[in-house]
């Protein structure tokens, strides 16, 4: 019983591993159950002896998709204090990042698409992503950064946001020119006036 046991686990795995990168890579709507199984080497038929429906396989393929995440915030974790928030932007606004969309960043692949989902969709997201916000700013907080959700925030906002921008254009040119700017931007000195909505100053 012990090693059926383990083999079911091992097959689900195998299963949500194969549908994570689908996800990453085609969109929900590109996740086909019999596409799922056939690459994971199953039958359709078994897929429910893993799974009730489709949408619990998403949820988990979802959070397996945050793999992407583990790995970015431990290289980061590695570096000094100071050059954590640059090896952060560095790391992630890659060509290779852009171009591997199946082995990349779940918030930048999925963030739409769940939000046009519905159902519990758009609160799973919203937990992960919180997530990442607290830990993120664990990792850069220090006595120079005071209020480091800000900073965690921004630093996924400009991450994300490049990302899908990097992606959505044809020109490789203008493509690889976000990517540049996004990673090489910095926020407003503190000495500066924070601009209103409208572009006007305080």
């Amino acid at each position: 019983m012990g090693k059926r046991a383990d083999d079911k686990a091992e097959t689900r795995e195998r299963i949500i591993s194969e549908a994570s990168r689908i996800i990453r890579r085609d969109g929900l709507s590109g996740l086909k159950v019999a596409d799922v199984m056939a690459a994971a080497g199953l039958t359709h038929g078994a897929f429910y002896a893993h799974f009730s429906n489709k949408n619990e396989l998403i949820e988990a393929a979802f959070h397996q998709a945050l793999d992407h995440r583990e790995s970015w915030m431990k290289s980061a974790g590695k570096h000094p204090q100071d050059e954590r928030l640059d090896h952060l932007l560095k790391t992630y606004l890659t060509p290779k990042h852009r171009d591997l969309p199946e082995k990349g960043c779940a918030f930048a692949a999925l963030a739409r698409e769940f939000s046009q989902e519905g159902g519990d969709f758009p609160r799973i997201f919203e937990t992960e992503f919180n997530l990442s916000v607290e830990r993120l700013s664990q990792l850069l907080k220090d006595d120079e950064t005071p209020d480091a959700r800000q900073t965690a925030l921004g630093l996924l906002s400009l991450c994300v946001g490049g990302m899908v921008l990097a992606r959505a254009v044809d020109d490789q040119k203008l493509s690889n020119d976000v990517l540049r700017a996004a990673t090489n931007f910095r926020t407003r000195q503190p000495s500066q006036t924070p601009p209103t909505i409208d572009g006007t100053t305080r």
